[in-house]
């Protein structure tokens, strides 16, 4: 699958023969130590109290945008009711190792950039809130193949500078499992007030295979660790632990879902931005393509709709067309996401909200 920017496509299910799932380790393949001790050190999630804004460093600020109109729109649900995560995600997520030890390896850490600073893009009303859900179906062929739940946890720190904490959960379906089973969860950690991934950690635990990713942005010196741990029941366990380049202040593939609503879209503009995804650094380019009316469980609500592509070293990756819906007011839901991949149609469509606080 070509890569696409909304995590809903990179969790899109596998369509493939039933068979037992594969047998899991206790072993925590995450461990601290695992680590050299200067990316733990700077990348380490650490909680903050409440209000403890003191953290954040001063930066230069960019100019504010032109003030929008102020008048206020209908709020489009006031409170729904939705089933409580799981446990949240810790820091470090356990993941199946082979039994055979693997010697650990690091590469060397690259120099950091001179003259680095963090510029600040606060959108002008923040549209996300701590404790927001949102819950999704996601639909396969017609068939419903599972549910996806996305949820802001409190605020964090990594390396002294205060973070978002989304996290996000794939479930498959009890039929679908027959066919093939999920249980995935993801996570990032996004610079408030320069709105980049910090760091990303994907887990996967299915039918065929179960996987651990790591991915450590260092936007000072131009580069991400990858650490990717992969076991496959067919093909075996591969892992890869190198650094490669990015542009600075890249999103991941869940921060750019989020960062997608605190955007300004025009029409026929474009809008690109970097995403630092599984190895590779490459551009999204979102344009509004058009507003309409969507049909939700939430009611009829007014919506813009985004066409998203993938450009990786300035040529454009086509894999079939994809379409994000998101409230065309001054929270950006995003209601509706379709995305073609090799082989049919991924449809993720809310079911569920709760607003933040």
């Amino acid at each position: 699958m070509t890569r696409q920017i909304i995590l809903f496509v990179l969790l899109a299910f596998n369509m493939s023969c039933a068979s037992k799932p594969l047998n899991k380790d206790d072993q925590d393949i995450l461990k601290p130590k695992e680590l050299p001790k200067e990316l733990f050190d700077k990348f380490e999630v650490k909680e903050i109290q409440a209000g403890a804004d003191s953290i954040i460093e001063k930066k230069p600020t960019l100019p504010k945008p032109t003030k929008k109109s102020t008048k206020k729109k209908k709020k489009l649900v006031s409170q729904i009711n939705v089933n409580p995560l799981p446990t949240p995600l810790e820091s470090h997520i356990p993941s199946p190792l082979p039994k055979e030890e693997i010697s650990v390896v690091f590469p060397p850490m690259p120099s950091p950039s001179p003259n680095f600073m963090i510029l600040v893009r606060r959108p002008e009303k923040d549209p996300i809130k701590v404790s927001e859900q949102m819950v999704y179906e996601i639909t396969y062929f017609g068939i419903a193949a599972g549910d996806f739940v996305l949820t802001v946890l409190p605020f964090k720190s990594v390396n002294n500078r205060k973070v978002y904490h989304f996290q996000g959960h794939a479930m498959s379906s009890k039929l679908f499992s027959l066919f093939y089973r999920v249980n995935d969860w993801v996570e990032t950690f996004v610079d408030y007030e320069g709105w980049f991934s910090h760091r990303f950690h994907l887990t996967l635990d299915e039918t065929k295979q179960t996987r651990d990713s790591l991915e450590l942005n260092d936007s000072e010196r131009k580069k991400s660790f990858y650490w990717n741990r992969w076991n496959h029941k067919t093909r075996g366990y591969t892992e890869i632990k190198d650094f490669f380049s990015i542009e600075p202040f890249p999103q991941d593939s869940l921060s750019a879902l989020y960062y997608l609503r605190t955007l300004t879209y025009e029409d026929q503009s474009e809008i690109r931005f970097p995403v630092a995804s599984e190895g590779k650094c490459w551009f999204a380019s979102v344009t509004l393509d058009r507003r309409e009316i969507l049909k939700t469980p939430l009611g009829k609500i007014p919506s813009i709709v985004l066409k998203i592509e993938a450009q990786y070293q300035g040529v454009l990756k086509k894999s079939g067309d994809s379409f994000l819906w998101l409230s065309d007011d001054e929270r950006r839901i995003p209601l509706r996401l379709e995305a073609k991949v090799k082989i049919g149609t991924v449809v993720s469509s809310i079911k569920n909200y709760k607003p933040g606080l």
